[in-house]
């Protein structure tokens, strides 16, 4: 089981693509494709929690990768209008998650996700209901994406993703 970090820090831990070589992560989607597996048992591009991006800089292809950071002070819980039904707060763990019986698709969390791009999406196969990285809180082995990924790219980190920053208010 994965815990956040302590409450001194500004994030919470999440996953990060290691920086050391961002031209490690080929773009193969197997981090996407077990997320989905493990939350909804299917594989889809309307459902995921995260995601993967090629970014073409000059000539080079990159991939990067953009899912929740886990703040410590859960800018997302705090602004839910069905807080602890929709959006919850796992107090044992620090980790927020999503109970997609209860959202009602207000938005509210994606507004007030301080990144950009935004952290939270919406499930297009069930309009309305907010999504977002749990840490496969559930899963006793941690991140399904972590485990999974094939040139070991990703992993866990309670530092900010760099180039990943809050968005300037």
């Amino acid at each position: 089981m994965v815990t956040l970090s302590n409450k001194e820090q500004k994030y919470g831990r999440h996953i990060v693509q290691y920086p050391a070589d961002v031209s490690l992560c080929a773009g193969c989607g197997t981090c996407e494709a077990v997320c989905g597996l493990v939350h909804d048992g299917v594989t889809s591009p309307s459902i995921k929690r995260i995601f993967l991006v090629r970014d073409t800089i000059m000539t080079e292809d990159m991939h990067k990768i953009y899912t929740c950071q886990h703040c410590v002070d859960h800018p997302c819980y705090n602004a839910c209008r069905r807080k602890d039904s929709a959006m919850c707060l796992d107090e044992e763990t620090g980790i927020v998650y999503v109970n997609q019986e209860n959202c009602i698709g207000c938005r509210q969390c994606w507004k007030a996700c301080p990144f950009d791009p935004k952290r939270i999406a919406f499930n297009l196969d069930k309009p309305r209901k907010a999504l977002k990285c749990d840490l496969c809180r559930t899963r006793p082995e941690g991140p399904a994406c972590v485990e999974y990924c094939q040139v070991r790219c990703i992993g866990l980190s309670d530092q900010p993703m760099p180039g990943k920053e809050e968005k300037n208010e």
